[in-house]
């Protein structure tokens, strides 16, 4: 497993050290609320510029739905998968830093990430 009950995640940036982090909480509700903060803020920079310019909604019904779905993406999920989803979009490292760090291929850290994607894009769809 990546990431055990305390949230300690070792990173290894290239020429550094290895380094503790440490999250708060259970390894879904990081990631689930890091999701949720990107897509607030998200949706509240393009409903500003909705309001300023009177452009049109755009993808913003949609990042809406998301956010209000959070919730049943996150219940299938594995620990693992949460894990990967960590590293690669909370901590931003390459698929090569995240298999190095991890000992899995590639392909399997872009299977495994891509699932949790493919879910949110049919959540996306129904709005």
């Amino acid at each position: 497993m990546l990431i055990n009950v305390d949230m300690k995640i070792y990173i290894k940036s290239k020429g550094e050290a290895m380094a503790d982090r440490y999250y708060w909480g259970k390894p879904r509700d990081v990631i689930k609320w890091y999701l949720r903060g990107i897509l607030h803020l998200s949706a509240a920079s393009k409903q500003h510029y909705i309001e300023k310019t009177g452009a049109e909604t755009g993808n913003l019904p949609r990042h809406l739905k998301l956010l209000e779905e959070l919730d049943e993406l996150f219940e299938t999920v594995d620990t693992d998968s949460i894990a990967l989803l960590c590293l690669r979009y909370v901590e931003l490292l390459s698929i090569p830093d995240t298999a190095e760090l991890t000992g899995l291929s590639n392909s399997q850290i872009s299977t495994r990430t891509s699932k949790v994607m493919k879910k949110a894009k049919e959540i996306i769809a129904k709005a």
